[in-house]
């Protein structure tokens, strides 16, 4: 059993609510490869049409198919690949899982009686019905026409988890002591159209920026790789996601200038914004 494929590619949208999860339905006219895409939270995908592979920093790589899933770690960077034959689409459906939900401790003792596997990336070759409609109960809860109550929201999303427990499967985002680089992604991943600095997020992690500066040379990146970073990796979602139109999403991940976010795009992720598209235009 799958889910629903949505009838009009007008109606897709980003649907989040804040420490339960996001909802999203990912469409893509072409096949394309994005390489080091950062995974901070953790993801289920449902995949409608065309292949999806994913290779994990650590651990084997995964191949999912029309009516197979992915179970995606948090707080890691990963290979995506999506194909698709000729005339068609790549289609999938996602739920990210907010940490917050780790923190029920009826799941958290089952998560930790069953020992479950914890890997980075796990395929499941045979969904259940029982997955697939929990799936759909919480994507439906998160969408903007939903009159669910959080609580209830929060509730589908646990029982999406506990399904994923009973195949062995356990989500975890990120270890408690996390490095200074994944503090400074949450941070401007809130606020990607701001005028960040180094100093300014320092101040913001109460640090001097000289502490900031060294500690991520540390952790092997720099303030500015991370902003960029943070901020491509947000814009290729919503191209994906969304159909606001690519001036739009320029703004809003912080470039006022569509031509040289076009730029930056290209030269993060090695193909042009218009092209997860296919053939629409930036309006």
């Amino acid at each position: 059993m799958r889910p629903a494929t949505d009838p009009s590619a007008l109606a897709r949208e980003l649907h989040a609510l804040a420490d339960v999860g996001i909802a999203a339905h990912i469409l893509q006219s072409s096949s394309l490869q994005i390489l080091r895409m950062r995974v901070e939270h953790p993801v289920l995908i449902l995949v409608t049409q065309g292949v999806k592979e994913v290779r994990p920093e650590r651990g084997a790589p995964v191949r999912a198919r029309p009516g197979q899933a992915i179970a995606l770690a948090g707080n890691q960077a990963v290979d995506f690949k999506n194909t698709v034959a000729d005339g068609a689409n790549y289609e999938a459906r996602w739920l990210v899982f907010d940490p917050a939900l780790e923190g029920d401790a009826y799941w958290r003792s089952r998560a930790s009686a069953l020992q479950a596997s914890s890997s980075p990336a796990r395929l499941l070759e045979q969904v259940p019905d029982a997955l697939t409609a929990a799936f759909q109960r919480a994507s439906e809860a998160l969408g903007p026409a939903s009159s669910t109550p959080v609580p209830i929201a929060r509730q589908r999303m646990l029982e999406v988890m506990h399904w994923l427990l009973e195949l062995g499967i356990v989500f975890q985002s990120r270890s408690p002591q996390s490095a200074v680089s994944v503090a400074v992604r949450d941070l401007v991943a809130n606020r990607l159209d701001a005028a960040w600095t180094t100093q300014g997020v320092a101040s913001e992690l109460a640090m001097s920026e000289a502490t900031c500066r060294r500690r991520l040379a540390a952790e092997g990146t720099t303030f500015a790789e991370l902003l960029v970073d943070a901020r491509m990796s947000a814009a290729l979602t919503l191209l994906q996601a969304t159909t606001r139109p690519v001036s739009d999403i320029a703004l809003q991940v912080g470039y006022e200038s569509p031509s040289r976010f076009a730029v930056r795009f290209r030269e993060r992720f090695g193909f042009a914004p218009t092209q997860v598209r296919g053939h629409e235009r930036s309006r």
